[in-house]
């Protein structure tokens, strides 16, 4: 057996169902009876046009029951009379029901009414004013008639007296009215049934828009795993487009749009949120270098919101509440004219995939053939009533998601590939610019701190069976791994040296490199006997340091630069306890957030210390570039603290 709760709603809707059937002779009858309208307000003081016995032949009759709003210029009132049959066997009291339904291209809005039926006031929905209060759109209310007020088995004048809010009084605004006279339990249950026929036609419509907002929200968790900004840009697109989409929605608006102020802003929050962030899409997309451009795209999307929602939140006077609507439009053809021509632009060109070109440019399409009215606002699709630019939207933006998730796939695996050739890169240059360790008569310490994955500085201590230690220096000009790839060579050229003299290694080394690389490369070369006489040959390198102070070496041109080059060697006496400190100029140019050069002198008074010490310290100042330290101190004498 069913539960008590679902049998009892199931009961309820089929009685609503064979309800409605009953009245549908009633609403026929009540379809045929003409609508007069008039513009202004009862000068008698709201009784007399409401009195059955006012002659409205003079008002002009409502075409297909549907009448425009009032006039920007008027006070905002608007008169309806209409003549409906009522049924002769109702059994219990009269009640009558009135269902608003005025839209604006499609969207249902707000406004306030009183209802009178046969003179008599029945009801108010809204706040007329000067009691100014407007409702949640396209409600419906069920009113008990007063005694005496309607016959049954006679027509009733029905008269609503309407006003209109000053930012609807344009042609573009049309509504009208559903009036059902009958017992009041019958209109409780012909008001649920369609709800749930509400619910049913707009259920597809109301998926679609769910499955937009999910859309978005997938971009969200896709883009935390590839980190392609593209699918953080259309996630933005997404998420509020299905929000306004909801609100839009009939099923949707009537409990979004309460209050009627904070449903309207809501919904223009999120368009113009929508809008601004498809005019990034569309410049992140095609990879735009227009700022103006995109600024005034963004520009007429705010206009477009402000426009609707200055007047509707703050009830403006007329006249700028006029200005305003007469803004809306040339704003949002501009908007979407804009994009259009951008992606036509980018399909002529080739800028970027056709396909994800082709499915950007459908969006602003639609919406223009909208607006134009070729492209009609809603479409059945078999028994649903279904948004048209729903519907579009949706198709679109599946296409979309595919695509961009498409291409960031490729992009993250190539940058996995990557990642793994940099991992192998990095192993290699690991084992070829190993850490020095200590030889006899000389205490080394060394640290190399690439600015990337791999590097372009390089070191190589190199002990002689007389005692004797060559230490080489050196800096690739750029970083990452075409700079790693040139050190493996200089690396390899160091194993084949026919020298150890330092000048004649130089040389060796710019005829090796000449030709071979696109910058160049700078280099010291220092080779210190067991008894302490050192020659050291530099080309471009920062000098090395000598117990905190910098040394006088002749400079030389870089490797790499010229075919032929001569470097001058440079000799001196190193005592026991002293202490060299070769540095990269990655950190002489370590640079802080405030642009400061960590610079010479801060090097120099810091060379006495580990090199741990000075690499960390040009870390911390703001590393640049790759960073070398490299520390030779002769033993047999006193060592720094």
């Amino acid at each position: 057996m069913l539960p008590r709760m679902t049998g009892r709603l199931i009961l309820s809707i089929l009685l609503s169902m064979c309800t409605a059937g009953l009245l549908c002779p009633a609403q026929e009858s009540a379809a045929h009876a003409p609508v007069r309208y008039h513009f202004g307000d009862d000068p008698e003081g709201r009784q007399g046009w409401a009195n059955p016995n006012f002659d409205d032949s003079a008002w002009p009759i409502a075409e297909n029951g549907r009448w425009p709003m009032p006039p920007f210029y008027s006070n905002g009132f608007v008169w309806i009379r209409f003549q409906t049959p009522v049924r002769s066997d109702i059994p219990g009291p009269l009640a009558v029901r009135i269902s608003r339904d005025f839209f604006a291209r499609g969207l249902s809005i707000s406004f306030a009414d009183e209802v009178y039926v046969n003179g008599a006031l029945t009801g108010r929905l809204g706040g007329i004013p000067p009691q100014t209060r407007l409702e949640t759109p396209q409600q419906d209310a069920v009113f008990d008639l007063p005694p005496g007020s309607a016959m049954k088995g006679e027509k009733s004048l029905v008269a609503i007296r309407v006003w209109c809010p000053p930012y609807l009084r344009t042609p573009a605004f049309s509504g009208a009215f559903k009036v059902d006279i009958d017992e009041s339990r019958n209109l409780l249950l012909v008001r649920r049934a369609s709800h749930f026929a509400d619910l049913y036609t707009n259920g597809l419509d109301l998926a679609l828009d769910i499955g937009i907002g999910i859309l978005g929200i997938g971009m969200v968790f896709a883009w935390r795993w590839t980190g392609e900004r593209d699918l953080l840009v259309f996630a933005w697109v997404m998420i509020p487009q299905a929000i306004l989409l909801l609100i839009w929605n009939p099923t949707v608006a009537p409990v979004a749009s309460h209050p009627f102020q904070f449903g309207l802003a809501t919904f223009l929050a999120a368009l113009t949120l929508f809008m601004v962030a498809l005019v990034e899409l569309n410049w992140t997309v095609h990879h735009l270098r227009a700022p103006l451009l995109k600024r005034l795209a963004q520009a007429a999307a705010v206009v477009f919101t402000m426009a609707i929602l200055i007047p509707g939140l703050f009830m403006a006077p007329v006249p700028f509440a006029s200005l305003a609507a007469l803004a809306t439009f040339p704003s949002d053809v501009f908007f979407e004219s804009l994009l259009v021509a951008v992606n036509i632009w980018a399909i002529v060109t080739r800028r970027t995939n056709l396909l994800l070109a082709l499915a950007l440019l459908g969006n602003p399409l639609i919406a223009l053939l909208n607006d134009s009215g070729i492209v009609p606002y809603s479409v059945m699709v078999g028994p649903f009533n279904e948004h048209s630019i729903a519907l579009a939207d949706f198709v679109i933006d599946c296409a979309i998601f595919i695509l961009l998730s498409r291409g960031a796939w490729k992009a993250w695996r190539a940058r996995d590939e990557l990642r793994v050739e940099f991992e192998a890169a990095r192993e290699v240059q690991e084992q070829l610019v190993a850490p020095a360790h200590d030889v006899p008569g000389f205490q080394i310490e060394s640290v190399y701190a690439p600015a990337k994955q791999v590097g372009g500085d390089f070191f190589r201590v190199l002990p002689d069976p007389d005692g004797s230690v060559l230490v080489v220096v050196g800096d690739v000009s750029g970083k990452g791994l075409k700079a790693a790839m040139t050190v493996s060579a200089i690396m390899g050229a160091l194993r084949g040296s026919p020298s150890r003299k330092p000048a004649e290694i130089l040389v060796y080394l710019n005829r090796v490199l000449f030709g071979q690389v696109s910058g160049f490369v700078t280099c010291c070369a220092a080779l210190i006997a067991p008894d302490g006489a050192m020659t050291i040959a530099n080309a471009g390198n920062p000098a090395p340091y000598r117990d905190g102070k910098e040394m006088a070496v002749d400079p030389s041109l870089p490797l790499g630069l010229i075919a032929e080059a001569d470097y001058a060697e440079t000799r001196c006496q190193i005592d026991p306890g002293d202490k060299l400190t070769f540095v990269s100029d990655g950190v002489v140019e370590a640079t802080s957030p405030t642009g400061e050069l960590f610079g010479f002198e801060r090097s120099a008074a810091i060379s006495r210390e580990s090199a741990e010490k000075i690499a960390r310290a040009a870390q911390a100042f703001g590393q640049e570039d790759d960073i070398t330290v490299l520390s030779v101190t002769r033993a047999g004498g006193a060592q720094p603290t």
